[in-house]
């Protein structure tokens, strides 16, 4: 199979991107094939949250740029993290151009590293384009020595990274770039990128890794320099892509972490849909994107509209696929999570038992609790998260503060 370096992958990207701006598309036409049908729009995830936004989304503005206006129904296909409904549009969805899905991000890395479950072959998926993006950066204080990237790979001093803990993109991304030479030293155990943020202001690390999105904010009021990215480019930013000063293993580690920012919200039909019918989904698909009723709606609901290429998903899914057993090995440690244990008193419950509050190493920490993912006791019974109350000595597993606890037992 074909590999693909990080520096095409970040040009597909900018033409993509750039692409996005000239769009112009008219109602696409499949000779008449959808004039009174049905499509399905079938969701990786049960109703609510991202991917279900974005499939809604997509099945209200679609239609009207396929000729014969067809109703596009949406069907939610919850299961094993996106797996259930890739194998459904792998192995059992009609291949005629009436089933579509969105499905999920980590498509192609479950995959390569054989997630439990997994029975399809993106050779089975014909990608539409994906409708939304992301990117990650590397930002640094305003009065730190480290300003550019460049910088940072010749620094002989030890740049301290403010992280959350292994697992988070805050974690993954000094990992890599200390595991690639760079004179870097992880301080894990912040909650959340304003806790970092603040560390950084008060010269307690030199820099964090965040998302674009939640960064930008820091980066006017605190000055934060941004001085590297990866995932897709973002235009208010000139700096350089992550790949470009690290190894080829580092390059590959980059493009794997980087992925499913790139393409984060991916839309595929299945194999063996006549030609004309996957050009009418295609352009359908991005001359909705370009809709203004879709746009308001997603402004109103503060979503990302960000068109990537099919094409490009393909590249990007073929350097996944290719990448060497050394280079999964070494994401699968990157991606582990690492669970601490620790018992103490609850201090503060906020959501309903959904945020629980507690002291950890002289600091007061949160950590997430989930209703159906953390097992929560007391005295021995397993009971709702509303039970619990501050003031209960409790054991806590967790991945680091901020983290969805594993169990939490009280007594």
């Amino acid at each position: 199979m074909r590999k693909f370096s990080m520096s095409v992958m970040a040009g597909s990207l900018i033409a993509g991107i750039a692409a996005w701006s000239g769009i112009n598309a008219l109602p696409a036409n499949a000779d008449g094939f959808y004039k009174g049908k049905k499509i399905k729009m079938i969701v990786r995830s049960a109703p609510g949250g991202g991917y279900d936004f974005y499939g809604r989304l997509l099945a209200r503005h679609m239609p009207k740029y396929i000729s014969g206006n067809p109703k596009m129904i949406v069907i939610n296909m919850p299961g094993a993290g996106g797996i259930v409904a890739a194998n459904y549009m792998a192995n059992r969805a009609k291949k005629d151009g009436t089933e579509v899905a969105i499905l999920t991000r980590e498509l192609a890395l479950s995959q390569r590293t054989k997630a439990v479950g997994v029975k399809y072959d993106l050779k089975k998926l014909s990608a539409l384009g994906s409708a939304a993006s992301s990117t990650f950066l590397i930002v640094m204080g305003k009065n730190q020595p480290i300003q550019t990237y460049q910088q940072l790979k010749n620094s002989k001093k030890t740049i301290r990274f403010a992280a959350t803990g292994p697992g988070a993109g805050s974690y993954q991304y000094p990992a890599l770039l200390k595991l690639d030479g760079f004179n870097v030293k992880i301080i894990s155990g912040f909650s959340g990128g304003q806790n970092r943020f603040i560390a950084i202001e008060r010269g307690d690390v030199h820099g964090t890794a965040n998302s674009y999105e939640s960064t930008r904010k820091a980066i006017k009021e605190l000055g934060l320099i941004p001085i590297l990215y990866n995932g897709a480019p973002h235009p208010a930013l000139k700096v350089p892509h992550m790949g470009e000063l690290l190894s080829e293993q580092g390059k590959a580690l980059a493009a794997l972490l980087g992925a499913p920012l790139a393409a984060g919200r991916p839309f595929f039909t299945t194999s063996g849909v006549p030609a004309d019918r996957l050009k009418t989904l295609r352009a359908a698909f991005k001359a909705a994107l370009n809709d203004k009723d879709l746009l308001k709606e997603a402004k109103r609901a503060k979503r990302n509209i960000a068109w990537t290429a099919p094409a490009l998903m393909e590249k990007i899914n073929a350097s996944i696929l290719g990448a060497s057993d050394k280079v999964i090995a070494l994401y699968k440690a990157g991606a582990k999570k690492k669970y601490v244990k620790h018992t103490t008193q609850i201090t503060k419950i906020k959501k309903k038992g959904k945020r629980i509050y507690f002291v950890h190493k002289g600091n007061e920490i949160k950590v997430k609790v989930s209703g159906k993912r953390t097992k929560v006791m007391i005295k021995g019974k397993k009971v709702k998260r509303k039970k619990l109350k501050v003031g209960m000595t409790c054991k806590f597993k967790f991945p680091g503060a901020g983290g969805e606890a594993k169990y939490i037992k009280c007594k």
